[in-house]
């Protein structure tokens, strides 16, 4: 998507615009913030009026999903072309318009001291639209996510895993209290989206492409974390990646945990956050 210069170049700008978590909040205030994680712009507009100065500017472009006169957009990200190189905007004949979303996202707690931005596919049911999910659509800061995270043990680690790393949420996290870490997922967008993210947040991560364990063979962690696909979906028919996975009923969340085990260093820990089936012939202690 974009090199790791110019995705920190990216990030001066977004950062000298005040476009950062705690900047926007103030902006829109904590109602049009709660709204936005609700996916409904209508608050956020009403407190941006229309102010088209690069805060305001990248706001609109990346959490209201609006097109941009090219000189507004210029005026917040400078050249554009690079950008549009990258995939992360789009100019169109009305203006410029985000081909992805750079949200802001910040962490605070026990091992936790995060500020900085998140890449991730446009949401496609802003404002009640029905719009349709790419198959190899690459989800932001979901509730589940926000979850593992605060479930995380926190402690110093030598070497993490990310198994199935998405956005890269769960990374820029455990790169705070890890020496190395280790980011995987099957899908090759959700790959590149999750080193834009790293790039944003000058972050030195190593992401690999691959299913499962396979990308990190034989080597071993101190800690794994993982919220795979929890949906469980029949073996056939078109899915979404991030949701379903590849796998029938809850095959793919038994490989992450019995493989994980083989992957642990003395001492290690392997945190899922995911479903597994009740079947009428097996209590659910016994199948778990």
């Amino acid at each position: 998507m974009m090199s790791p210069t110019r995705a920190a170049a990216l990030a001066d700008r977004l950062a000298a615009a005040g476009y950062t978590l705690a900047e926007a909040t103030d902006r829109l205030g904590p109602e049009a913030t709660d709204a936005l994680g609700r996916n409904t712009t209508l608050a956020a507009r009403d407190a941006l009026g229309e102010a088209t100065d690069p805060q305001a500017a990248l706001v609109r472009l990346f959490l209201l999903h609006d097109t941009l006169p090219p000189d507004t957009a210029r005026a917040a990200l400078g050249d554009l072309a690079p950008l549009e190189e990258a995939g992360i905007v789009a100019a169109t004949a009305d203006g410029v318009r985000a081909a992805l979303e750079i949200r802001p996202y910040a962490a605070d707690g026990p091992g936790l001291d995060f500020d900085g931005w998140i890449a991730n596919d446009l949401i496609p049911i802003l404002d009640g639209r029905l719009g349709r999910s790419r198959p190899d659509y690459v989800l932001g800061a979901s509730p589940a996510s926000t979850t593992l995270a605060q479930m995380t043990i926190r402690r110093a680690v030598g070497r993490a895993l990310d198994l199935g790393t998405g956005c890269g949420i769960q990374s820029l996290l455990l790169a705070g209290h890890a020496g190395h870490v280790v980011a995987t997922d099957l899908n090759p967008r959700a790959v590149a989206m999750a080193r834009l993210t790293a790039g944003l947040n000058r972050l030195d991560l190593d992401v690999r492409e691959g299913s499962l364990y396979e990308p990190v063979a034989d080597e071993a962690f101190d800690l794994i974390v993982t919220n795979p696909p929890y949906v469980m979906s029949p073996p056939t028919g078109e899915r979404l990646v991030y949701r379903e996975g590849l796998f029938s009923a809850d095959e793919l969340v038994r490989r992450v945990v019995v493989e994980g085990a083989d992957r642990l260093a003395p001492g290690g820990t392997l945190q899922v956050l995911g479903n597994w089936a009740v079947t009428d012939d097996e209590d659910w202690t016994d199948r778990l």
